[in-house]
């Protein structure tokens, strides 16, 4: 047995990633690292070499992404995507150069169905050598060091021959080969053969450690040669290959049975495409998916090319099978995030484009046509130059001079200007763009992005109109405006207060004095400024508003009287950020209430006069009637007394209604007198209806002279009051007097209405006339409106005290068809538990 060196591979792989990592520290450059990752792929094979590249492309693609939607990483990550290529395209020449992995499938005793014992090499080893090819298996696969035996192997005719068995760690295990010595088992062996057979080892050698599958197939497509590769990755022998699967040969149409390794999908185009090849002479270059022997189908890139005889004539075909699986899938993954990048490009909902070196268009997103209507080719004048026809003719020469400057100076492009859109009308848009720079420095391209801010715009326009506005509404407000820090200094005057004042903030930063304390030294009385610091220092503390009224010096060096209010303003965390302040000169309102304070005391002294005064009237009012009732009745018993014969009967009731009346007078005069005595009124449960005839008996008189017949009508039943009798009484003879003397000037018809009735737990009394009715309802029962010639409008008002303070209320309608009717109301007694 022979073995080769062992850590070769290892060992370059350290020194050229010790001398990348050198070169990259020393340049500080990224490309000294490929050197590492070139060994890193000499030293893997198979599914951790498929998972490398899968891991670089995936860098690839969020390396770009990263250029494409963040301005400040861009050059970084385009230099990063450069890197990640070259590292790619390195990783898969250094792949290339290598043999292809071995499939899971074919490592020792890992498959034990049928096909697969038929088709490794080891079921043709013979059983007492097959445990020390294993082995020497094992230990390339453990190593990494290729071993060599010499085995005896099963031919055709079933018979044994030594031949050479090699076995290289992480590639396929090769076919035996013809026996390299003359053996006793066989004495046919020549000379000329054993020379011919070296040859022949040494060309399978060359043919075997290929990378890939070797292969060969006569003029009609029939294989003559599989390597061991092609034969164990795809669990299938020459004769299985070539098994026929219908009657017509390959070359008339039929098929063979490689088929059943070939992807449905791709056969036909493959085996269409070899027979034109084989009847033309042409050479095959086709990649199809492989049913390997695991299961998997894989890609693999085939190339065949015929050997020809002088004269021309194809004689063989020999072909390799190159497993581009990782390729062709990164390849896909490329693609598909390359359209993916596009897909983003396009859809983000902005205008993206690239410029030249020079500033010519080079690129446009989608969304640049369908937003403005213009294509690359509009972007580009005809002499070649860039076309800015896209831009408001007013903002086109300073567009131009940005870009002109960016281009020259590399410094990044910031624009704003009007954009004419696919509808004709313009819209503001804000552009940048950044240069795209290569390893010396030299900008590459110009990546720029147009973002629509016309709402923006329009937005901040009203916002400062707005600000106009308010700013306009602060300076000519009729107040005087103040805004402080957190901590009191003022900050902001309006026109107005600066005016008062007669000075600025300006002046008092000059001055060298903290604003706050300069205002209330310069403008403050001397009386107040006192409380003023003390209770804006508790505001300022605390957070509560301050409002205070204090004298304020003018600039003409007058103080007026000022009320001045503060109120703090927070953010969301509730932090005091600035205090607004309001001042209102209310100097003329002090000076009016000092004055109305003045006008009130006058007028109390002489509301106490005409309260005496109304008194009075009010004492006179209540006297006068019993006494008028007793002239009355002492000229009605006069009357009596001189008729002829005398009438003594009815001078003696007028006598009697003389008295009562002088009676009534008499109790006049002692409630009033028990008024100045703050005496209590005598109130006592009395029935209302005795109440009601006791008055109508006192005015039968009044009203026969002036002829006024009065209908009586009492509610059977009516519950008992407390109520003074005395005042009741006069409340009833005043209120009857009264409708009386209305109907004084009518000819006919006087008629007076009095009832008595429930309602609900009060009594309702009601006294109608019918004279000419009442104009002003209301005033009626004010003191001193009248509406007799010789009245003193004391009598209604004294009327609805009464009522009042015994509960009721007294008030006054129409009465239909004509006249007055007054109302009033006396609550019940409260019902006495026996």
């Amino acid at each position: 047995m022979t073995l080769e060196r062992p850590g070769r591979r290892l060992t370059v792989s350290l020194v050229a990633s010790a001398l990348g990592l050198s070169l990259a520290t020393m340049t500080m450059s990224p490309l000294g690292l490929l050197a590492p990752i070139a060994a890193l792929f000499s030293l893997v094979r198979g599914r951790a070499a498929r998972l490398l590249f899968a891991i670089l492309a995936a860098a690839v693609g969020c390396a770009l992404l990263v250029a494409l939607v963040d301005n400040d990483l861009r050059t970084q990550a385009l230099s990063l995507t450069a890197f990640l290529a070259a590292a790619i395209s390195i990783a898969a020449i250094v792949s290339a150069s290598l043999p292809s992995p071995i499939p899971d499938a074919l490592s020792p005793g890992t498959r034990d169905d049928a096909a697969s014992r038929a088709a490794s090499p080891l079921a043709r080893v013979h059983p007492e050598d097959r445990e020390a090819a294993e082995q020497a298996i094992s230990r390339a696969f453990r190593s990494g060091i290729p071993q060599i035996i010499t085995c005896r192997q099963r031919q055709t005719d079933g018979s044994y021959r030594n031949a050479e068995f090699r076995a290289d760690a992480g590639y396929s295990v090769s076919v035996p080969v013809k026996p390299m010595v003359q053996t006793p088992d066989e004495p046919w062996t020549t000379a000329e053969e054993l020379g011919e057979t070296a040859d022949a080892v040494r060309a399978a050698k060359v043919v075997e450690a290929l990378h890939g599958a070797a292969f060969a197939f006569d003029p009609s497509g029939t294989f003559t040669y599989a390597s061991p590769v092609a034969q164990t990755s795809i669990a299938m022998t020459l004769e299985t290959l070539n098994r026929r699967l219908g009657e017509k040969s390959f070359m008339d149409g039929g098929d063979l049975g490689w088929k059943l390794g070939v992807h449905p999908d791709d056969y036909e185009a493959a085996a269409a495409r070899l027979r034109t090849c084989l009847r033309t002479g042409e050479h095959f270059n086709f990649e199809y998916r492989v049913l390997r022997a695991t299961g998997d189908y894989v890609w693999h890139q085939f190339a065949i090319r015929p050997t020809r005889t002088q004269d021309g004539r194809i004689t063989g075909w020999y072909g390799l099978g190159f497993d581009i699986d990782v390729y062709k899938k990164t390849e896909a993954a490329l693609r598909e995030r390359e359209k993916r990048l596009q897909q983003i490009i396009d859809t983000v909902p902005a205008l993206i484009w690239c410029i030249n070196p020079a500033g010519i268009p080079s690129y446009l997103n989608r969304r640049v046509t369908e937003v403005t209507g213009i294509t690359l080719q509009d972007m580009i004048g005809p002499d070649g130059s860039r076309s800015l026809a896209v831009i408001h003719p007013d903002d086109r020469e300073a567009m131009d001079a940005a870009l002109t400057d960016s281009i020259s100076t590399g410094k990044p492009l910031i624009a704003r200007y009007r954009q004419r859109r696919a509808d004709g009308q313009f819209r503001w848009v804000d552009s940048r763009a950044e240069p795209l720079r290569d390893e010396t420095g030299a900008i590459v391209e110009w990546y720029g992005v147009s973002v629509d801010i016309e709402d923006l715009i329009a937005t901040q326009e009203a916002l400062r109109e707005r600000e106009r506005f308010l700013w306009q509404l602060v300076e000519t407000l009729p107040a005087m405006i103040d805004c402080a820090a957190p901590d009191g200094e003022p900050v902001y005057r309006s026109q107005q207060l600066r005016e008062f004042l007669g000075f600025g903030l300006d002046e008092l930063d000059e001055a060298g004095k903290p604003r706050l304390a300069g205002t209330l030294d310069a403008g403050v009385h001397p009386d107040d400024v006192t409380s003023v610091r003390e209770i804006y220092a508790h505001s300022l503390a605390t957070g509560e508003p301050y409002a205070r009224r204090h004298r304020l010096r003018r600039f003409d060096g007058a103080y007026r009287w000022v009320e001045t209010r503060a109120a703090p303003m927070r953010n969301g965390d509730g932090d005091i950020v600035q205090w607004n302040v309001i001042c209102l000169d209310i100097d003329g309102e002090v000076r009016a209430q000092d004055e109305l304070r003045l006008a009130r005391d006058r007028l109390a002294r002489a509301s106490q006069a005409a309260s005496l005064a109304e008194l009075s009237a009010s004492i006179a009012h209540e006297v006068n009637q019993p006494l008028m009732a007793v002239v009355a009745y002492a000229n009605a018993c006069q009357r009596w007394l001189t008729v002829d014969p005398p009438n003594l009967e009815r001078a003696r009731g007028t006598v009697e209604r003389a008295i009562d009346s002088a009676t009534t007078a008499a109790d006049v005069v002692s409630r009033i007198r028990s008024l100045f005595k703050h005496a209590t009124d005598t109130r006592t449960a009395t029935s209302l209806e005795t109440v009601i005839m006791a008055a109508r008996d006192l005015m039968a008189e009044e009203a026969a002279r002036l002829s006024v017949r009065v209908d009586l009508r009492i509610e059977a039943d009516l519950p008992i009051v407390t109520a003074d009798r005395i005042q009741i009484q006069q409340v009833l003879i005043n209120l009857m007097r009264n409708g009386m003397e209305a109907m004084e000037t009518m000819p006919r018809g006087r008629a007076m209405d009095m009832r008595a009735l429930r309602q609900g737990v009060a009594i309702r009394v009601e006294i109608g006339d019918r004279g000419p009715g009442i104009e002003n309802p209301e005033k009626l029962f004010e003191p001193f409106f009248t509406t007799k010639q010789a009245g003193m409008g004391m009598g209604l008002a004294i009327c609805r005290s009464i009522v009042e303070s015994h509960g009721g209320r007294l008030w006054v309608e129409q009465n239909e068809p004509c006249g007055a009717r007054f109302v009033f109301t006396l609550p019940a007694a409260p019902l006495v538990a026996p």
